[in-house]
């Protein structure tokens, strides 16, 4: 993940959630088919829905400012 998260809008935060989550479905489909040569993707896309998701609860407490 090469944007800058902190500098991201909630909006646009969410919509790279999904982004990834989209990806990781399809990820872990093709190397339960087989298909998926590198798999270190699979742990990449893992980690960065994971900071998205502390990124966008910071928010919610209040931690961030909008």
């Amino acid at each position: 993940m090469k944007e800058n998260l902190n500098e991201m809008k909630v909006d646009e935060l969410k919509e790279l959630k999904e982004k990834l989550l989209k990806d990781y479905r399809v990820f872990r489909f093709n190397k339960m088919m087989g298909q998926m040569e590198n798999t270190l993707k699979i742990r990449e896309t893992r980690r960065g829905i994971a900071r998205v998701n502390t990124i966008l609860r910071e928010y919610e407490l209040g931690i961030r400012k909008k």
